[in-house]
């Protein structure tokens, strides 16, 4: 499937609680301390009449109750650990746990300590601990804004993906509305950057039609649908994942629409539907990014020269992308996208594979999801990154294609997450 390169430049378990004293019990014996501690020093002195009025043991007794009622205080003021849902923790463990190569050394754990806010559930200052088998913590973090709006969309990513099946039917021309041909097409006119010029329409549903624009082929959003009424970028995308059988794609755009429905899901449909503006589909087309072709992620990119690459023989293009390399800064990560390139060809339709990561298994082999494909676990052959069963042929390219925090955070004027 056709990748665009760009600039090099461009840029789940659960952890249960380790107290047994409720939230409700800690609150009240905080707030009511003094009253406690009094009442407890008078219960003491009542059931020892004889030796309450003694000039030391009154004051051994308001001592013993200070002392409880400062016990009780600590306890109250202990963070509590977080208890994280499956993908949370997944999300989690694959991000700060797992080694560039995805790897979890076995016996690690993590936990995370409810921040200042005590709102028991993941959020910024919350605290995050990752100890080894031995117990010995490795890492120690408070998560930010960013941190919490990266792992967030991870999340979605992962549980959009792993939900799809094989996604979308595949075509060569890009975008494809199924049933939606207009016979004839329809030609007007339409203005980009303050000059008008003409395109046409060749597919139509409720809310998105395909238009021809000099070469480019775009699905674009409809402004009103069919009863007139306006078209809102959340039910637009939601009826492409709703519906996959009336849509068919390249390998390249639903990664496009997979990064706009994690979106979707991270800051919600109110502040999606304020900012995403009149979507456009086609490949890594992003009309909100300057260079025009990252998808809506953060993508870094390293090319090969002619040769550098061989896989069962047959040697990579120069420019096809260079071999994965951690030594190299790359890392594979739950919910970010990666390629699987096909060396020796830059033009077929077979030339390559879009995947989103989902995290190892149990037995080393790697999870990931690709359209017209599904969830596919792929093994690589010991010591380099070329596949050994699913994607063999290919080799896993040095492209990150990571969480675009900046946009996410600007987009999310309610502060959803």
């Amino acid at each position: 499937m056709p990748l665009t390169i760009v600039s090099p430049t461009q840029n789940s378990g659960q952890a249960q609680g380790n107290s047994s004293i409720s939230p409700t019990l800690l609150a009240s014996s905080n707030t009511t301390q003094p009253q406690y501690r009094d009442g407890l020093s008078s219960t003491l002195l009542s059931v020892l009449p004889n030796y309450a009025s003694s000039p030391m043991l009154s004051p051994l007794l308001q001592q013993i109750g200070q002392q409880i009622g400062g016990q009780s205080s600590n306890v109250a003021s202990t963070p509590q650990v977080i208890v994280l849902s499956g993908a949370e923790k997944s999300i989690l463990m694959g991000t700060y746990a797992a080694d560039s190569q995805g790897k979890i050394s076995s016996g690690q754990n993590l936990k995370i300590l409810d921040g200042s806010n005590a709102d028991k559930r993941l959020s910024e200052g919350d605290t995050l601990i990752i100890s080894d088998a031995a117990g010995t913590e490795t890492l120690r973090k408070t998560l930010s804004a960013t941190d919490l709006y990266d792992l967030n969309f991870r999340k979605n990513m992962v549980n959009i993906a792993s939900s799809l099946g094989e996604g979308w039917a595949f075509s060569e021309n890009l975008v494809h509305i199924n049933a939606g041909e207009l016979t004839p097409p329809e030609t007007r006119n339409y203005s980009s950057n303050n000059q008008v010029s003409t395109e046409t329409v060749l597919e139509r549903n409720n809310y998105w039609e395909v238009v021809q624009r000099g070469s480019n082929r775009y699905l674009l959003m409809r402004n009103t649908d069919n009863s007139g009424q306006p078209v809102q970028p959340s039910v637009a995308i939601n009826d492409v994942f709703n519906n996959r059988q009336d849509y068919a794609f390249d390998c390249a755009s639903p990664m496009r629409l997979l990064n706009l429905k994690a979106t979707l899901e991270t800051i919600g449909a109110d502040d999606f539907d304020s900012h995403a503006g009149q979507l456009q589909i086609s490949s890594w087309y992003d009309k909100d990014d300057s260079s025009g072709f990252d998808g809506g992620f953060v993508t870094k990119v390293r090319t090969a020269q002619a040769g550098e690459v061989n896989v069962d023989g047959i040697n990579n293009l120069s420019g096809e992308t260079a071999l994965f390399d951690t030594a190299k800064g790359d890392a594979l990560t739950p919910g970010s996208a990666y390629y699987f390139d096909l060396p020796g060809d830059n033009t077929s339709a077979s030339q390559g594979w879009n995947a989103i990561y989902l995290g190892r298994n149990a037995d080393d082999s790697y999870r990931f999801w690709s359209t017209n494909i599904g969830n596919v676990n792929v093994s690589f052959k010991e010591n380099t990154w070329l596949p050994q069963d699913s994607f063999k042929g290919y080799y896993l390219g040095a492209i990150n294609v990571n969480p675009n925090t900046e946009r996410l955070q600007s987009w999310d004027t309610h502060r959803s997450v």
